[in-house]
This record gives C-alpha cells, structure tokens and sequence, in this order.
C-alpha cells in the first residue's frame, strides 16, 4: 500500500497553532507512521505558492488543501486522512 502523503506548513516564527500542529503530526506519526509520509516546511516556499495557500499553518493531503489558518483538532485530521483512503 502507498503511503499517504501530508504535507504541513509551519510559519515563521511559529505561531501557537503551528505548535499544536507539530505536535498533533507526531502523534499522527506515532500511531500511522507506516501509512503516512510527514513532510513538514517552515516558512513559504514555491510549494505554498503552487497550492495558493494564504495562511500558516496548513496542511495539504494527497495534494488537496484539507486545513488552512488554525490547528485542526485529532479528529478533524483523522477525518480529512480517512477521507484519503487512510485505513485504519
């Protein structure tokens, strides 16, 4: 099985949410780590560009903006994976 791709944009300095979000991909990580690849970048990049993000922090899912602007809770982020073909 292919892994699902999440790629997550932190701002910089990273702001609160940018925090709970690393936290909340290491905890992803933990428990999906072999069905998931985590990329994090920091800071704009040409990829924010290509996804036309406007605000940090973000997350990008198999190349769909699923989050923009805050943290997402736990289950918000499992929902937007399962949504993806996370199995669980």
């Amino acid at each position: 099985m292919n892994k699902i791709k999440v790629e997550a944009f932190l701002s910089v300095p990273t702001c609160s949410g940018g925090v709970g979000l690393s936290k909340l991909l290491s905890e992803i990580e933990e428990e999906y780590g072999d069905k998931v690849e985590l990329i994090t970048y920091r800071g704009r990049n040409e990829l924010f560009e290509k996804y036309g993000l406007s605000a940090a922090p973000a997350v990008v899912i198999g190349e769909l903006i699923k989050i923009m602007g805050l943290c997402p809770s736990k289950q918000s982020l499992l929902a937007a994976l399962l949504e993806v073909g996370l199995e669980q």
